[in-house]
């Protein structure tokens, strides 16, 4: 389609009738700002440069979408390299919003949808006009969007219309839709590996890739998957060859590494993936945003309001399948509107919005809050997070290292874990607990709903006083630096310290202590006594984010056993988002 394009500056606005002005309307941060202006047989549509559908109509352009439906397209209005509107000519409506979109210009639609994946969503007869040569056109020209799009226009208050054209579009974008790469490392969980994979297979897309790693299994997991693998063109697979074992937290990113597709699910081992769970997520899912679905769990573990306890068994050997998927099919409330804003496993988003933050840190290897510092890092990247309440899986829970003995039945039939959290999972906890505290300066937070909750992070001192070995292992993690009198004190040194935490963490330690006689250089500076230090005092440390965020101010200033010194309340939260590592 050859057009000519108009200056938008030789344009005299006040010389046409204006029909629409909406010129810089913004509705819930999104610009919805364009004008209707009629001249002497034609329309002129002008865009704000940031409206929110001006990109969709230069797309679909390029893309030749309007060659043969939109011939009353006569010329493009441009300010400098961008395209800000376009002239059409003038003509009838053919019809009321409630009148049929005549059939044959109706396939002419459908089969654009097939050939450039992108759809006009709106439409009705009228935005569908006459021309003087008697062929009919689309107007309003930028309700176009990508067929991938279908659930997720109504972030910009659009919907398809009419209903028998929708019901068309959903079929068409389940033939077009995105495939997963489904991201799942396993250490000795073979038996629930297999009934995974089973669901995967069973309820959900074909074509669907599945990622596997290994990490040094020695229950047969390896001869299982390369099994598969011969099988099924659409399994990778990885093995941590050991000694030793690399934990999930960098497994996880191998497999994002080795997926081909552009999406990707972190996916645990013992979860069941209920019908159209893969659907229900990608409806959601846009770039810039991470999708969560339900979990349905047995009673092993405390509720809360971001899942639904209900049990269809503990092990694989008695799982009720037919139970739960008549539970999810018929007895479960589906509404299209419902969804919360947490995050939890299985979560899916696009390969790219993973690695442009540099995927999982490290810091965390082998598991155990690597979970819960990427999802501090998503929120603070701007990324939108979604719970959809219409997708699900069955998440046996925690048959990894925590519980590796899994779950068992009292007589009168209730469930518990046979045994408490490993010692291997405890020892690796608290090590990664100390870790995120290091780096974030605070406890692991989120809502009812596992939305992250991000105090935050400030550049904070410690001058301690009588610091003995015990004080000093609960004191350092909490602050970016710490100045104490403990050289010589006691027959406590500090290089004692230093040797046994250091190959516990990333974190420099020997840059992060100091001796009483180094000037301290933090914006904040909290000086105090250890041997005053009592359970109850102990909670300003570990709340030193919130309290400084709500009512701190540059000066001195004292509460309870600590003085502040605060020259600067510049905080650094947003310095973590990217992981270099």
């Amino acid at each position: 389609m050859m057009l000519d394009n108009i200056n938008l500056k030789d344009i005299d606005l006040n010389s046409f009738e204006i029909i629409l002005n909406k010129a810089g309307r913004v509705v819930d941060g999104i610009n919805h700002g364009r004008m209707v202006l009629k001249g002497d047989g034609v329309y002129y549509k002008i865009f704000d440069k940031d409206y929110c559908r001006r990109e969709n109509f230069v797309k679909a352009l390029e893309s030749g979408f309007f060659d043969e439906v939109a011939p009353a397209l006569q010329s493009l209005i441009v300010d400098g390299e961008d395209i800000v509107g376009y002239v059409c000519e003038s003509g009838e409506i053919i019809g009321s919003e409630f009148d049929k979109v005549p059939d044959e210009f109706y396939q002419k639609i459908l089969s654009l949808v097939n050939e450039k994946k992108m759809f006009f969503y709106d439409l009705v007869s009228l935005n569908i006009i006459r021309t003087k040569s008697g062929e009919l056109s689309l107007i309003d020209l930028e309700s176009v969007y990508d067929i991938e799009e279908l659930y997720t226009i109504d972030k910009h208050n659009a919907k398809v219309k009419p209903d028998y054209y929708y019901i068309e579009l959903q079929r068409l974008w389940r033939e077009s839709m995105k495939k997963i790469s489904f991201i799942q490392p396993s250490r000795n969980n073979l038996k629930y590996l297999k009934w995974s994979y089973e669901s995967i297979r069973k309820n959900l897309d074909e074509g669907h890739e599945i990622c596997w790693a290994d990490d040094f299994s020695d229950d047969g997991t390896w001869e299982w998957m390369q099994e598969i693998a011969k099988k099924d063109p659409n399994v990778k697979i990885h093995r941590n060859e050991g000694p030793t074992r690399l934990g999930h937290t960098i497994l996880y990113d191998t497999l994002v590494d080795m997926a081909t597709n552009d999406i990707i699910m972190i996916y645990h081992a013992d979860m069941y993936a209920c019908p159209y769970m893969d659907l229900e997520v990608l409806r959601k899912l846009t770039r810039g945003s991470v999708v969560s679905a339900t979990r349905i769990e047995p009673p092993l573990h405390p509720d809360g309001p971001e899942k639904i306890l209900r049990d269809f068994g503990i092990e694989p050997e008695e799982f009720n399948e037919k139970e739960l998927l008549e539970f999810v099919e018929g007895d479960l409330e589906h509404s299209d509107e419902k969804y919360t804003r947490g995050i939890f496993a299985p979560w899916a988003m696009y390969k790219d919005d993973c690695k442009a933050i540099g995927g999982h840190d490290p810091l965390y290897a082998p598991q155990s809050k690597e979970d819960s510092d990427i999802f501090n890092r998503f929120v603070l990247a701007g990324y939108r997070t979604i719970q959809t309440w219409q997708g699900f899986v069955y998440h046996m829970t925690c048959r990894g290292s925590r519980f590796k003995d899994g779950a068992m039945r009292n007589p009168a039939g209730q469930v518990f874990m046979k045994n408490r959290e490993s010692s291997e999972w405890l020892a690796q906890n608290l090590k990664s607990t100390r870790n995120f505290i290091r780096k974030w300066g605070h406890m692991v937070k989120h809502d009812s709903y596992l939305k992250p909750i991000i105090p935050p992070k400030y550049d904070i001192g410690f001058v301690v006083e009588h610091c003995d070995s015990n004080m000093l292992k609960e004191l350092e993690p909490w602050c970016s630096d710490m100045y104490g009198d403990w050289v010589g004190h006691k027959g406590f040194g500090v290089n004692q310290y230093i040797e046994e935490e250091q190959p516990n963490t990333k974190f420099k330690l020997s840059n992060k202590l100091h001796s009483h006689h180094t000037k301290p250089i933090n914006d904040i500076v909290v000086s105090f006594d250890a041997q005053k230090l009592t359970p109850q005092n102990f909670q300003i440390i570990v709340n030193i984010s919130e309290m400084l965020s709500d009512s701190g101010e540059i000066g001195d200033m004292e509460y309870d056993i600590f003085k502040f010194s605060i020259k600067s309340l510049q905080t650094y939260e947003k310095e973590l988002i990217v992981c270099e590592s």
